[in-house]
């Protein structure tokens, strides 16, 4: 599981928002606001779609209704659709904008709010038939505003509120109604607002719990994402020196390569051996020759030209650099310099006292080309071996060049690395020493 404090706080909402009972709808501070972020505009989108079929269907209701009733609505008509009717447009059109939580959530519960008591006061106290069409305009005022817009339930609950203390009063001073049938009213409308209330709260809910659902998806991706990288890492990177292991030198050789081809660009190539790095092992221990092999590696990068030069251990007490696009000359000038390094900043400290050991210094072989293709990939660093043995048969603690003077047949792969090992004659490869 992902260890982010971000998590554990989505898996602790996530058990809480699942209990039983009603709880309590607001995310923590952090959650809400990306909860907010993530649902604005598609819910803003949504009210807008939405609010106007609702505007459509609310005037084409007021027209039938002025109809049906022979003209004599003709002031409840005014009011709908030269007051009720503009605002409501106005309002709707502003969700265009996406508009922050606040502003988007009030307008729309005052606007509901607004067509409800409108409704009531212009049904209210006319005769029997209309009191009792203002209850039920009240009620379809409040599933507009609960179940249709689906307002953020603080507003949604305020609204429910502030539509059933209007009920009250109008129902209360209607002239028309018997109590019983007040009562009944009254009633009605509790039931109506209590069902939507409720609805209300359980589709916030859900939303929240869908949400919350997607993001702890999204965290465990991006963890496991992560986490597979940094064992990518680790599984290219030598554990001892810190440098790129021989997996990881293979897989970018291939790619610089290419790139190099492509590009019809230098490729060059320095392999680096540790000279009499055996006798410091039998001399003066493993865990010492250890700390040579770390500072021979940290002065090898520092003698790199830059971000795009790749250093790698290759295995026991050998390193090989990729320079890409560099000629003989750039390679030979990083070479030296990796060179220098180790010779002036010698070997590590001992900790017991006594006489101090002797310094270390590398030999190093340089090769360069143009790669054409694959087939001469293996013979850059042939070439690079080989002066790497000229270096140290001539006395060690020098760079040598090694030049790749005709194309030769590709060679199986496992003899990729063994150029040292082989005869020393090749027409492929003329040694320079430097």
């Amino acid at each position: 599981m992902p260890p982010s404090s971000q998590y554990e706080l989505v898996i602790e909402q996530l058990e809480r928002l699942a209990k039983h009972g009603y709880q309590k709808l607001g995310l923590p501070t952090p959650l809400e606001d990306s909860f907010e972020k993530a649902t604005a505009g598609q819910r803003a989108m949504r009210l807008w779609i939405e609010g106007l079929i609702a505007i459509a269907l609310f005037n084409a209701f007021v027209i039938i209704d002025y109809f049906i009733r022979g003209g004599t609505a003709w002031f409840a008509l005014e009011v709908r659709l030269c007051l009720i009717t503009p605002i409501a447009l106005i309002v709707n059109a502003s969700m265009r904008w996406n508009p922050n939580k606040i502003y988007r959530e009030t307008v729309i519960a005052v606007v509901s709010c607004g067509i409800g008591l409108t409704h009531l006061y212009l049904e209210s106290n006319k005769s029997a038939a209309s009191s009792a069409y203002a209850q039920v305009g009240l009620i379809v005022a409040v599933i507009f505003a609960n179940v249709v817009m689906r307002l953020q339930f603080p507003y949604a609950l305020v609204s429910s509120i502030v539509l059933m203390t209007g009920d009250f009063y109008f129902v209360y001073q209607d002239r028309f109604l018997q109590p019983p049938d007040k009562l009944l009213g009254i009633a009605l409308a509790i039931c109506a607002i209590t069902m939507t209330v409720i609805a209300n709260y359980s589709v916030n809910r859900e939303e929240r719990f869908a949400y919350l659902i997607r993001l702890r998806s999204d965290l465990q991706s991006r963890e496991l994402s992560a986490s597979n990288a940094r064992l990518q890492r680790i599984s290219n990177v030598d554990s001892l020196t810190g440098l790129a292991n021989r997996h990881a030198y293979e897989m970018e050789f291939r790619r610089l390569w290419r790139e190099a081809a492509a590009a019809k660009t230098p490729l060059s190539a320095i392999v680096i051996d540790i000279d009499h790095f055996k006798m410091v092992n039998d001399t003066r221990g493993h865990l010492y020759g250890d700390r040579v092999l770390v500072r021979v590696a940290s002065l090898l990068v520092q003698g790199l030209r830059g971000k795009d030069d790749f250093a790698a251990r290759f295995g026991g007490e050998e390193f090989v650099v990729l320079l890409p696009q560099a000629t003989q000359e750039g390679a030979m000038i990083v070479a030296e310099r990796i060179r220098k390094l180790v010779e002036v900043a010698g070997s590590p400290a001992m900790h017991e006292s006594g006489d101090l050991p002797p310094l270390s210094t590398v030999s190093c072989g340089v090769a360069s080309t143009w790669p054409a293709d694959a087939s001469n990939r293996e013979d850059l660093i042939d070439a690079a071996d080989r002066a790497l043995y000229e270096a140290k048969r001539t006395g060690r603690n020098r760079v040598c060049l090694g030049e790749i003077t005709a194309p030769s047949k590709k060679r199986p792969a496992s003899h990729g690395w063994s150029g040292r090992h082989r005869a020393h004659t090749d027409s492929s490869t003329r040694v320079k020493v430097q």
